[in-house]
């Protein structure tokens, strides 16, 4: 249901996408504060695992309504769209604690110009 545009209306799914996002980009930069100084993750690592998280929702998401037992499903969100919403989140993160994030959000604030018009909002 969390994901369900056919039971929700469309902004309370990019709401609740959103709200996963943001949990999950604070819980990564806790995770790498944690760590020693030499052990943290590099930006690419980085910039690489949001892309893999994106690409990951996404597919889940979509792969839902082909399973029979989720009769009815739909998830009207669009790949577009739900890069936006995790590009966001991890930017309104990792923007309050920019030490140590200066290339990973040079990446975020590039993709967002990038996806600007195409977000959806």
């Amino acid at each position: 249901m969390f994901l369900d545009t056919a039971f929700n209306s469309l902004q309370t799914v990019k709401s609740n996408i959103s709200t996963a996002f943001t949990e999950t980009a604070v819980k990564m930069w806790m995770y790498a504060r944690c760590l020693g100084v030499g052990k943290r993750p590099g930006w690419r690592l980085v910039v690489g695992t949001i892309e893999n998280l994106i690409n990951l929702a996404f597919v889940l998401m979509k792969s839902k309504a082909k399973n029979k037992k989720n009769v009815g499903y739909k998830c009207a969100l669009t790949r577009v769209q739900v890069e936006w919403l995790a590009i966001n989140a991890f930017r309104e993160v990792l923007g309050k604690r920019q030490s140590g994030y200066k290339d990973v959000i040079g990446w975020l604030d590039g993709r967002i110009k990038r996806l600007g018009g195409e977000s959806g909002g």
